[in-house]
């Protein structure tokens, strides 16, 4: 506080690490905010579409991930096989969180977990979760569908980056 009983922004703000903007801000409740709204296709891409907002959306409200992502695919008009995948998906990912995590975090030693965007967080904990799945797609498949999330969803930086983890794990 200024002796005025002001709020001092400029001290307030040298406290927080800047983030660029990402474009899952700009969503809500799955509907897009503005006019580019992100074009998202339906099938596997549309469930871990799904996914990564479910995530995105119980990391910023705690609104439980697998009613997010039922609701979310439901908006999208997913198959039933679509909506199961995705159901499948986002519980491996909450289930398994702690060791995503980690190993984000050993992967990514340079920047620490906390600090991580929320969007790049969950689109490389989509990715692994899928990995360990049986159904899985091809790794390559994966990692390029990580690639496109984190290019539609996040920050301008954020393909590279996701690109750069999952190149080490898969290496």
């Amino acid at each position: 506080m200024c002796p005025q009983g002001r709020f001092n922004v400029s001290a307030a703000k040298s406290k927080f690490l800047p983030q660029e903007p990402d474009r899952l801000d700009d969503l809500v409740d799955g509907d897009a905010v503005g006019e580019n709204a992100p074009p998202i296709r339906g099938g596997r891409t549309g469930s871990r579409a799904a996914v990564v907002q479910a995530l995105y959306e119980s990391d910023s409200s705690g609104h439980p991930a697998v009613a997010a992502v039922r609701r979310l695919a439901a908006e999208r008009g997913l198959s039933d096989d679509d909506v199961d995948f995705a159901t499948r998906l986002v519980r491996v990912c909450e289930e398994q969180r702690t060791k995503l995590d980690s190993r984000i975090a050993e992967l990514a030693s340079q920047f620490p977990s906390d600090q991580m965007p929320l969007v790049e967080r969950n689109v490389l904990r989509v990715a692994m979760a899928e990995l360990e799945m049986d159904d899985a797609a091809p790794q390559n498949v994966v990692a390029n569908e990580a690639v496109e999330l984190a290019r539609l969803f996040g920050s301008d930086s954020s393909p590279k980056f996701v690109n750069g983890v999952l190149g080490a794990l898969l290496g």
